[in-house]
């Protein structure tokens, strides 16, 4: 495709994973069919909602936050869908609550029945989520701020989101997550099946490497050598 950088190995010309382009390419030439070129966004598009669903990776996660009335037990989540400022939560991590007299609270889940529970307003202990809002249980009896920490969905690539950090992080997930999406129009023709463990490994070291960056690992520590 016009404009694609590409890698050289030996001497293989060789499509860039970094871009929306290149994937595009990259896919075009693992499924080698013409026929299948304008399916190939959707092939991709598939594989992110199979990557939202799957996988919490830091690359999805957020920090925001937001002032809170008192009385006030209702919050919006984030859900904006803007090309190029995508931000639309998918699950919380953490939520902290910090009155106006400097003390906070982490707030533990509830679900969402216990919301209808009739209960005076106090320092939040828990929340609850609803559609597209969470709700302080109890709602607060002063103002304070609210702190989350959260995995949103990943930035869908497209003409005006030519890349984003899972893309340049984990290509391989892409590239094999969109060929595996392909699998109802190759019916066979297609190394569907080899795909798929390609992705389950794919999957695997990135959740993998996840949990090495994530959690320190345990070192025996030895005595200082004198001299």
């Amino acid at each position: 495709m016009a404009g694609c950088s590409v890698t050289f190995w030996g001497g293989i010309e060789m499509a860039d994973l970094t871009s929306w382009t290149g994937l595009r390419e990259a896919v075009a030439d693992y499924l080698g069919r013409d026929d299948l070129t304008e399916r190939i966004p959707t092939f991709i598009a598939l594989a992110e909602r199979r990557m939202n669903r799957e996988l919490r990776l830091r690359v999805m996660e957020r920090r925001a936050e937001t002032d809170v009335q008192a009385g006030q037990s209702a919050v919006p989540l984030p859900w904006r869908r803007q090309a190029g400022n995508w931000d639309v939560f998918l699950e919380m991590r953490d939520l902290t609550f910090a009155g106006n007299d400097g003390q906070t609270a982490n707030l533990f889940y509830l679900p969402p029945d216990t919301y209808g529970q009739r209960r005076p307003a106090g320092r939040p202990e828990g929340y609850t989520i609803i559609g597209r809002d969470l709700f302080l249980l109890p709602a607060p009896d002063a103002a304070g701020r609210l702190y989350l920490t959260y995995f949103a969905e990943i930035e869908p690539l497209g003409p005006q989101q030519p890349d984003n950090p899972t893309l340049l992080a984990f290509p391989d997930l892409y590239l094999y997550g969109a060929l595996v999406e392909s699998g109802p129009f190759t019916r066979g023709s297609a190394p569907l099946e080899l795909w798929t463990q390609y992705y389950a490994a794919a999957r695997q070291k990135a959740e993998a490497g996840e949990q090495r960056a994530r959690f320190t690992a345990n070192l025996t520590m030895r005595p200082t050598r004198r001299i």
